[in-house]
């Protein structure tokens, strides 16, 4: 039995390692590598792998891992602080979705609590997809990826309740409204004493294991935590793996929650990826094939439900339709969590096995579908709601109609807020243009002139005054509307300067092609402070520093893209770092060449610098007499290289060489 599980696993991490590589090449999450290795590889396709029960069992231990470091993720202060903020869309995309399916299976005479679990397994999204697609898309500050992470935030807070839900829809036994209200409370007051008395426990218990022990004694401990909470939890008729988030979440609360995350994520990535493979495993593809249509016909249906009540959420708490759109189709897919409970359920006799292969196969389908309607949602709701008229919230559009030869900014975060301030004190006109509602009553109560509008709609920028304006600054996260708000802002106003910020450096070609004047990289402005201050430490004069920045912008920053400066270029760069270079050092109180002659401080024999001059209350003294008298508030003038000015800087302020104090 165990010589056939090694062999099993062998074979597993041989078959999904290049998978989840390829997948990882092409920027697609490595959740859907596992699920497509475990259908090439499992009992139903190639026959690779023999012993599913036996991996499956690896696979449980893979959710236990997997709840618990999501409850260390989870904390509960975290979750109360912000809870209003989660409720609106999210309760609206849950409810409304879990109702309408719900309905659709009732009305095929499905029994009700197949319905209810139908109905909330389809709810859920796959949080694993969907950020891993806009962190890579750098969309994740936008206002669409705000909305995508409150909304998977919700889901995967009432995975809680349907974990303990899942078990009381099984049970036959409890036949009326109050039987099951009275279950509901029973599992509700086990889960809170849980909570309760091992938060009381376990931060003592971590205490005195971190006092007495070391990191191995700790990481033992949790484990023990993780078992014990989850096989108490069973014994109080819950599951094995609601235990482990509620461990997760108590340890969240400590001191020690870091560096157990540091121990346990190798764990849980392991045993993780063996779940969503095990799963497509799972996936009967006889019952894929004959049922071809119906799987494509039943996951476009789940896409179109999904995406429809996510985008119907999202226009609800007043988010502007284009904004909806886009977070309806990224929230369209059947997530990791509905995996887990369609699992439950089928242990339950909530399903039988052809309606799990069924929910399994357009789970599936829909995750690998995901990806695709991520990377098109963005220019699809441009294309589609180019002229579509914004729903207005309140704003100070009627300063706007006066201003003319103005800037105009769009976005208000942190970047656009500092402009805004600075534009303010230099009583320059400006606009600002931002569809944040939070963002909106901040700049309102700021006194800012500020627009709520869609930048990507040709009618919003000419309501900011863009015809009339001088100059328009883009400070937004999302690419694709960058480059459409460039091309209208031309379209609008020729002769308008055009200004963006963007994430990368390989957007600055594409940018001005489509018509910015500017185009400035975060990257390249990381770099620039970097060398920058690396320059001034070894003593290059700050215009010399500001010729080579200058210099990288006039070659179009082609030297941060692996771009290599022209001859021409390079020789001055050279030139200029390799010439003779200059300082100036203050001398104060306790400085060593305090009240010492030119000639006994001697920089030229000790360092090979050359003393240009001495200030002495503000009038220069070029090629100091050595027998001048250093004071208190002199400025030397220096002249040499690198080497030699940092070590006339130590002698003169301690008079040896190794730049440190001297103690009698």
């Amino acid at each position: 039995m165990a010589h056939h599980l090694i062999k099993d696993l062998i074979l597993l991490l041989l078959v999904s390692l290049p998978i989840n590589i390829i997948f990882h090449r092409i920027k697609f999450p490595s959740v859907m590598g596992y699920l497509v290795a475990g259908v090439l590889i499992g009992p139903h396709g190639l026959k690779l792998i023999s012993d599913v029960s036996a991996v499956k069992e690896l696979a449980e231990i893979g959710v236990v891992l997997l709840l618990f470091v999501i409850g260390l993720e989870f904390s509960l202060g975290r979750i109360l602080k912000n809870l209003a903020s989660i409720l609106g869309a999210g309760g609206l995309q849950l409810g409304m979705t879990t109702l309408a399916v719900w309905f659709v299976f009732s009305e095929m005479n499905f029994q009700q609590n197949q319905s209810i679990v139908l109905g909330l397994i389809v709810a859920l999204s796959s949080t694993a997809i969907v950020l891993k697609m806009i962190t890579d898309n750098a969309e994740i500050d936008t206002l669409s990826g705000k909305l995508c992470v409150g909304i998977l935030l919700f889901q995967d807070l009432c995975v809680v309740p349907i974990m303990i839900l899942l078990p009381l829809l099984g049970q036959s036994e409890v036949h009326s409204n109050l039987d099951f209200i009275l279950e509901v409370a029973k599992s509700l007051l086990a889960v809170v004493t849980i909570y309760f008395l091992f938060r009381w426990v376990v931060p003592k218990i971590l205490a005195g294991v971190a006092r007495v022990g070391n990191k191995e004694h700790l990481t033992l401990s949790v484990v023990f935590i993780i078992l014990f909470t989850g096989w108490i939890s069973q014994q109080m008729g819950l599951t094995l793996a609601m235990g482990a988030l509620i461990a997760g979440m108590i340890i969240s609360e400590s001191e020690y929650n870091h560096q157990i995350i540091l121990d346990i994520l190798p764990l849980r990535d392991y045993f993780s990826s063996i779940f969503f493979i095990s799963v497509g495993m799972l996936l009967q593809i006889d019952i894929f094939t004959s049922s071809f249509f119906t799987c494509l016909g039943l996951t476009v249906l789940v896409v179109l439900v999904k995406g429809f009540f996510a985008t119907l959420a999202c226009f609800l708490v007043r988010v502007p339709l284009r904004i909806s759109f886009v977070v309806g189709m990224r929230l369209a897919q059947v997530g990791e969590f509905s995996l887990i409970l369609s699992a439950m359920a089928l242990n339950q006799g909530l399903l039988d096995s052809h309606q799990y292969q069924l929910l399994l196969i357009v789970s599936i389908l829909s995750m690998l579908l995901a990806p695709l309607l991520i990377q098109v949602s963005t220019g699809l709701s441009i294309k589609l709601f180019s002229k579509w008229k914004s729903k207005e919230i309140p704003s100070n559009e009627s300063k706007t109609t006066k201003l003319k030869d103005h800037v105009v900014i769009v976005g208000y975060g942190v970047g656009g807020r500092t402009l805004a301030q600075v534009l303010l004190e230099a009583k320059i006109s400006f606009v600002v243009l931002d569809l944040d509602g939070e963002r909106i009553r901040r700049a309102l109560t700021e006194g800012i002139t500020i627009l709520y509008g869609d930048c990507a709609q040709e009618q919003t920028l000419i309501r900011a005054g863009l015809r009339e304006a001088r100059m328009i600054v883009l400070k937004i996260s999302d690419y694709t509307v960058t480059e459409k708000t460039v091309r209208l802002s031309r379209k609008i106003n020729p002769q308008v300067n055009i200004m963006v910020r963007t994430r990368r450096t390989d957007q600055v070609e594409e940018l001005k092609n489509a018509g910015a004047d500017q185009v400035i990289p975060e990257e390249f402005e990381t770099s620039v402070e970097i060398f920058s201050r690396v320059l001034r430490d070894y003593h290059v004069p700050n215009n010399i520093i500001e010729q080579q920045v200058e210099l990288i912008r006039l070659e179009g920053y082609s030297m941060f893209r692996g771009i290599a400066l022209n001859t021409k270029s390079f020789k001055k760069f050279s030139a200029y770092l390799t010439a003779s270079l200059s300082e100036s050092y203050f001398v104060s109180e306790d400085s060593w060449a305090l009240e010492k002659t030119i000639g006994d401080i001697n920089i030229p024999t000790r360092t090979g610098a050359v003393v240009i001059a001495l200030v002495k209350k503000n009038k220069p003294y070029p090629n100091p007499d050595q027998k001048l008298i250093v004071q208190s508030g002199d400025i030397f003038i220096l002249l040499g290289s690198h080497v030699q000015l940092d070590q006339s800087l130590k002698m003169l302020r301690y008079g040896h060489l190794d730049g440190k104090e001297k103690t009698n």
